[in-house]
């Protein structure tokens, strides 16, 4: 590594010769808390590229507790038979127990008794240190190390390290390092452990009591990115005798060096890619979108479709002028040069959103950044590429080709020759995506360069196939919720191969080869695009073909006409064609004013407030993130309290888990400074005061008797940070729960006149009760006029908790959410004074109990449709429907359903 970039100067870790480089706000010890990752790693890696964590002592925190999935850290380990490790010479072993070739048994027993190295790695990977138990040791103590294993972006086997440095190499986009085996002048090491040992009994021993880091290196050899078994030959540990200096652990590499092996290794596929997280981040961005928080941003690559999209976006809202590039109205805080570093993405997108809901990137140029600097993962961000046929692309007709090598119906075997040895389009798509431009070396890019490109495809929101491309742009608009675009097919195509329109089996072959890496990267993206085009029963066609366009000029002119300085005129890449490469006729962007879009730019305006449903898959994965980091104490529990629906006995049951606050798990005294106390919180909140109250809760509770003073549709539920749960309730049943404003206004139930049930059947204050706050324009209020919109609004946002738990069964929900976040089940007591009276028999009235109904029809088709979503299905139990609150228990400042209608909210903090 540190041929690589700079290092820490001793043993890669630090020592007093980097006081100048190690930045002086970081102290030197090692693990980090999650807290601590991202600032510790963006803040050495303006020193450093590498640094390496040694651990012969026990970690002295857990290393869990690191943030391995930090966008800022790479993380790496190196994996190794243990008993060959047991076997490694250092200069403390040989004191206690001699030179292994002059060990007597007695010394072989004593080292193989030796309690300081069983389990070794175990017993540093796990919190517990599980592995010093030996053979003890639990199944569980091996899970929780494949665990951590798995949280790794690389692991490495020693047996082929050579060629897994070289793999980690191309995977970063690094030149491959000179790696030097150890040198040996004897055969010892080319002997097996057991050989080496010399006794079976002894053998036998030491592989009993480190049988769980036999079993842990075994399983880890399935995501090592190099498989050592595959290769031709076994190199093994490249430590050999040379002597590590750090003093937590004075151990000797001892493996002896063999044959270099002939053939080249063949990276694995990479285990920690993460498709839950991918859609869950892919989820986020969608949503925000639709709430017009996100930017829409193609990836164009010249000749693949970008006018047809551009003309196809500026139907639907606001786009820069031209090819969608820039305009006039073009913020002035955001640069005019592409692509964007990581951490520009955020704030870059959001100030563009305000404007647009739509740009365009092209690349004609290789981009003067490398594409996968951008934050792709940014929640501000959906991203997409069109990919096209590379031959298709190649033949692509533009001014600059006609020019140089005429045009294509007669041109002449030796213009065909000069078309094909072109180099400016060799591999066009891999020489544009990948950082080092690999794909330039044509049929001589590696395996390595293919995978750079599939690696940043991957982290794309969205691919299309320029094969069906209206399709695509279909499926697009319905994923964002937008209407369908009108796309228009060009004419002037033909159904004619590229073979045949070559027509010369020759040169069509020399191009194929050329360009092989890219015709296998367009046709493994056909895996990942939003619509299956070989599905489809219309034919292929070439979005751009017979279209003049000026294409391939990108190696000509695009030094001229893109401008890298961050205030000078931003050209279009294919400056010479106003069209790009449309597959329009006779339609130039001049033509798509604002005048002609009319109306259509609020469809898609940055003000769009409705919801839309969120896939089921999505759904999962969202839910999979946050479950996972409340187990790992990232994530805080939030209840959605509505009055009277099981607040109190929720929250009884969080406070015998851990902290919660003080005030009905709403507020308290050690509150942090730092999280304001209203509530809801805005979007922009949402994570970071859900991560610092999880600094100090597990659990809190908003509870909403008034309506909320801003939307609740306006929290960010899909943050990875927040686990939210509602509980629901038979809206008849609410409005039933006795408190002591009820009683004052209306008197006892039970003594209650007709008179008297009528005053509280027409009482506005409850009315839809649910709807009223679950919506942001509170459109429950309407009560039986409540639309069909209204109850979807509500529908929309309950599938965004993360649960829903129904009372009628609320301690089966409490017993079923315990086993989903992983804590041990509360006892939680069942509410006193339920009654079997339906409310109908309560009400003792028809027409009244018939009135009451009515009026919150559309709660009690939001409870009913709830149920379906519910962790427990109460009505597959043999329990008697309930109600949790008795006339006392879930009042709080005198029930804030009558406070909301005098403006006075007792349950504000």
């Amino acid at each position: 590594m540190k041929q690589l970039g700079p290092a820490p100067a001793f043993a890669c870790m630090r020592d007093d010769r980097d006081r100048d480089e190690w930045p002086p706000s970081l102290d030197h010890h090692r693990p980090w808390t999650r807290d601590e990752t991202d600032g510790n790693a963006i803040a050495l890696r303006k020193a450093y590229h590498f640094l390496s964590w040694e651990f012969g002592i026990l970690p002295p925190t857990p290393l869990k507790d690191v943030d391995w999935e930090s966008p800022h850290l790479v993380s790496v380990i190196l994996m190794r038979d243990p008993l060959e490790r047991r076997l490694a010479a250092d200069a403390t072993v040989e004191k206690y127990f001699g030179e292994e070739e002059s060990r007597t048994e007695e010394e072989w027993w004593e080292f193989a008794e030796y309690e300081g190295s069983v389990n070794f790695v175990l017993t540093r990977l796990t919190p517990d240190r599980c592995g010093e138990k030996g053979e003890d040791t639990t199944e569980a103590c091996l899970e929780e190390g494949k665990e951590l294993l798995r949280r790794f972006t690389y692991i490495l086997d020693v047996q082929c390290l050579e060629e897994g440095i070289k793999a980690l190499s191309s995977e970063l986009g690094l030149p491959r390092p000179h790696v030097k085996k150890g040198n040996t002048n004897d055969s010892l090491h080319q002997m097996t452990t057991r050989e080496r040992i010399g006794n079976d009994e002894i053998y036998d021993f030491i592989v009993k009591r480190n049988r769980r880091d036999i079993e842990l290196y075994e399983w880890s050899k399935g995501l090592s990115l190099v498989k050592c078994s595959e290769l031709t030959s076994t190199p093994v540990d490249d430590d050999l005798l040379h002597v590590d200096d750090d003093a937590d652990d004075l151990e000797i590499g001892n493996v002896s060096e063999t044959e270099q092996p002939t053939s080249q290794p063949t990276p694995a596929k990479n285990p920690h890619e993460d498709t839950s997280k991918h859609n869950a981040i892919r989820a986020m961005q969608i949503h925000n979108y639709k709430l017009g928080r996100a930017l829409l941003l193609n990836v164009h690559i010249t000749h693949h479709g970008g006018t047809t999209v551009c003309n196809a976006m500026k139907q639907l809202g606001h786009a820069p002028e031209g090819a969608c590039n820039r305009g006039d109205d073009w913020p002035e805080t955001v640069p005019k040069y592409r692509p964007w570093g990581y951490d520009e993405t955020d704030e870059n997108a959001k100030a563009l959103r305000n404007v647009y809901h739509f740009i365009s990137w092209e690349f004609g140029i290789i981009p003067p950044t490398p594409l996968k600097e951008v934050k792709w993962e940014s929640p501000n961000l959906v991203s997409f590429i069109v990919m096209k046929d590379p031959i298709d692309r190649r033949l692509s007709g533009d001014a600059t080709t006609s020019k140089l090598f005429g045009e294509e119906a007669d041109r002449t075997e030796e213009q065909w020759e000069a078309f094909a040895k072109y180099d400016g389009s060799i591999n066009f798509m891999l020489t544009r995506l990948t950082p080092d431009h690999c794909g330039e070396e044509g049929e001589n890019a590696t395996i390595a360069c293919l995978e750079h490109g599939k690696e940043l495809l991957r982290r794309f929101t969205f691919i299309l196939d320029i094969q069906c491309l209206e399709e695509g742009l279909e499926a697009l608009a319905n994923e964002l919720g937008l209407p369908i675009p009108d796309v228009k097919k060009g004419r002037g195509r033909t159904s004619m191969s590229a073979r045949e329109r070559i027509g010369n089996d020759d040169i069509y072959d020399f191009i194929v080869g050329r360009n092989r890496l890219d015709l296998e990267l367009y046709e493994w993206s056909k895996s990942l695009s939003l619509v299956d085009c070989s599905a489809l029963d219309e034919g292929d066609f070439d979005d751009d073909l017979n279209v003049a366009d000026a294409g391939d000029v990108d190696q000509f002119s695009d030094a001229i006409n893109y401008n890298y300085t961050l205030n000078a005129t931003d050209y279009s890449d294919d400056k010479f064609d106003a069209e790009d490469d449309s597959v329009f006729n006779n339609q130039s962007d001049s033509k798509s004013t604002n005048e002609e879009l009319g109306s259509e730019i609020s469809l898609a305006s940055n003000n769009i407030t409705n919801q839309d449903n969120i896939n089921i898959d999505d759904r999962e994965s969202i839910r999979a993130l946050q479950i996972e980091n409340y187990k790992k104490g990232n994530a805080l529990l939030l209840n959605i309290h509505i009055t009277h629906h099981a607040g109190t006995t929720f929250c009884a049951a969080m406070k015998q888990i851990g902290n919660t606050p003080s005030n009905a798990c709403n507020g308290g005294d050690d509150w942090p400074e730092t999280v304001p106390r209203h509530r809801p919180w805005e979007y922009d909140e949402t994570d970071r005061n859900a991560i610092e109250l999880r600094k100090v809760y597990h659990f809190i509770s908003w509870e909403f008797g008034i309506i909320p003073p801003i939307p609740l549709e306006n929290v960010n539920w899909e943050s990875p940070h927040l686990v939210s749960v509602i509980v629901m309730k038979d809206p008849i049943d609410r409005r039933l729960s006795g408190d002591g404003t009820i009683l004052k206004m209306f008197g006892k139930e039970k003594y209650r006149s007709e008179e008297q049930w009528w005053e509280f059947a027409e009482y506005d204050g409850s009315i839809n009760f649910m709807l009223t706050r679950l919506t942001p324009d509170h459109c429950g209020e309407d009560g039986e006029n409540a639309t069909d919109t209204c109850l979807e609004q509500g529908k929309d946002l309950l599938r965004r908790f993360t649960y829903i738990l129904d009372v009628r069964c609320i301690d089966e929900g409490l017993e079923a959410l315990a086993g989903e976040l992983g804590f041990s089940l509360p006892a939680v007591g069942k509410s006193s004074g339920k009654t079997s009276v339906t409310a109908r028999e309560r009400i003792g009235n028809d027409d009244i109990y018939d009135f009451i109904v009515e009026r919150n029809r559309r709660d009690l088709e939001l409870y009913e449709w709830s149920k379906s979503l519910s962790l427990v299905n109460c009505s597959a139990l043999e329990e008697e429907l309930f109600d949790d609150d008795d006339d006392n228990n879930d009042i709080i400042n005198n029930d804030d359903d009558f406070n909301d209608s005098a403006g006075n909210d007792g349950n504000v903090l």
